[in-house]
């Protein structure tokens, strides 16, 4: 039986940059765990390979199913702790698509922007319109790195009441940096203590990258809302237990959290501690913020279905734009 010739679109890193904004990494987030809420998207189960010895560098694939845009697809990603000299810590991230009326290939679509923008600036924002106090005019951000600036941009998309970023890093010239490139938008107060950075600020952002807690969670004021993008490496895991809610992204891949030394130190939180998470949030299963005076923590480690979705976005802008590369199969 014969069947339609069959191509997929190749776009490169540089291309998804031009036809993807954090706006679309905030919206794209959203749609996303609502639409796990209501059943219309599927994430399947992470597949984990490690290629040496020590278990330090590792291939994992993370597919979903999107009902609602009619596409599957998967995350293929490495993480290498003890990467070869030169080389970083993850590179060469892709997502394929494939379309689920006919079963065809779509696209193969450079993810590791992407991974970057929906992070931080994608899903944390996300986390944070539902679960602050409205209009904060100050944002505690922890890191310095790739992820914290892709938060910063998203934060300011997403937050147009933002007067003040208050930095905290152990690096000084990269916060230098930072200041520099947002001195005309807003401003950026460089801090030289943890507490200093939480200091007139309800809002922050972990994205520190640290082995440890930066600060204790008798440090937190009533009323903030506190954004982890790496469970509770960086943060003192009591915070779960003494906010007056925990809300996980999305409970089935974020159970890693809790099963994780690393984002569970001393295996401190149960699921018991667990208060709802977004894709329940966002389809009424569980209420938000019920008071000004709230302290709230959500931590996400992300999923293969915001990539997924992300991608999928920028290979229909690329189709109507006449973008990416053409590559025959059939």
């Amino acid at each position: 039986m014969k069947y339609p010739a069959e191509e997929l679109l190749f776009l490169s890193e540089d291309q998804v940059c031009g036809l993807f904004t954090p706006a679309d990494a905030i919206e794209l987030a959203e749609d996303t765990f609502y639409h796990i809420g209501t059943g219309a998207i599927t994430v399947g189960e992470m597949a984990l390979l490690y290629v040496d010895d020590g278990k330090k560098n590792n291939f994992h694939s993370m597919p979903a199913v999107l009902r609602h845009r009619s596409v599957a697809g998967v995350k293929w990603i490495d993480t290498y702790g003890a990467p070869l000299p030169g080389y970083p810590f993850s590179h060469g991230n892709l997502v394929i698509l494939s379309d689920t009326r006919t079963g065809s290939p779509l696209a193969i679509v450079g993810a590791t922007n992407i991974t970057t923008m929906r992070t931080a600036g994608g899903h944390g924002v996300v986390q944070a319109r539902h679960l602050a106090n409205p209009e904060p005019a100050a944002l505690s951000v922890f890191g310095c790195g790739a992820q914290a600036q892709a938060g910063i941009r998203g934060f300011l998309e997403g937050f147009p009441s933002l007067r003040q970023i208050r930095l905290f890093s152990r690096s000084r010239p990269p916060m230098e940096a930072v200041r520099q490139q947002y001195a005309e938008r807003i401003e950026v107060v460089l801090c030289t203590t943890p507490e200093e950075a939480l200091d007139g600020s309800r809002l922050v952002l972990m994205a520190s990258g640290a082995q440890g807690q930066l600060f204790s969670a008798d440090g937190i004021r009533p009323g903030t809302t506190v954004i982890g993008i790496e469970g509770f490496r960086d943060l003192d895991p009591r915070l779960g237990k003494r906010a007056d809610k925990w809300y996980l992204g999305y409970r089935a891949p974020d159970a890693h959290i809790l099963r994780s030394p690393k984002l569970n130190p001393g295996q401190l939180l149960t699921e018991a501690d667990v208060f709802g998470d977004m894709t329940e949030l966002l389809t009424g299963k569980v209420p938000g913020r019920e008071r000004e005076d709230e302290i709230i923590v959500s931590t996400h480690m992300g999923m293969g279905a915001h990539d997924v979705n992300c991608a999928a976005t920028v290979y229909e802008r690329a189709k109507a734009r006449g973008a990416g590369q053409r590559l025959q199969l059939v």
